[in-house]
């Protein structure tokens, strides 16, 4: 039996994110995930982006070893890999001697529902444009908006 656990990874450094650097974390984690299981058995899973601005991955750990088992000493395998084979493109990014943090979060939801971060702003941009008017049919828009929200 395996305990879950679904860290967010993101740069110590302000300066980037996160998510613009999917593509090589998705390979430092592949790298890292044949010697985490090799090792203590645990499954990396590929870091996934969730709600266009996170990255999200999913570590399988044997609920044997799920007490114990500290996170950011044994991901340090990404990291090194971000170091040492992206042609020093992350080395603006430490903090010290860290390049990432990674921090334990709930599960994310998964909605297949979930409107873009392009459509939520386009939504703000409308309902503050019918906040500038003051006639009877924006009015009633903005009634109903509320209504929904309130609901």
């Amino acid at each position: 039996m395996n305990d879950s656990k679904y860290i967010q990874i993101e740069f110590a450094s302000s300066t980037r994110r996160a998510v613009d650097a999917v593509d090589d974390i998705r390979k430092a984690a592949e790298h890292a995930a044949v010697n985490l299981y090799d090792r203590f058995e645990v499954r990396l899973m590929v870091p996934m982006v969730v709600n266009n601005c996170q990255v999200v991955m999913e570590l399988q750990i044997p609920a044997s070893k799920a007490d114990t088992f500290s996170i950011g000493p044994h991901l340090k395998g990404i990291s090194s890999y971000l170091l040492k084979y992206c042609d020093h493109k992350y080395n603006d990014a430490l903090v010290g001697a860290r390049l990432l943090d990674y921090t334990v979060i709930p599960a994310p939801e998964s909605d297949e529902n979930q409107y873009s971060m392009t459509d939520r702003l386009r939504a703000i941009s409308d309902f503050a444009r019918l906040l500038e008017n003051a006639d009877k049919e924006s009015l009633d828009k903005i009634g109903r908006i509320i209504e929904i929200l309130k609901s």
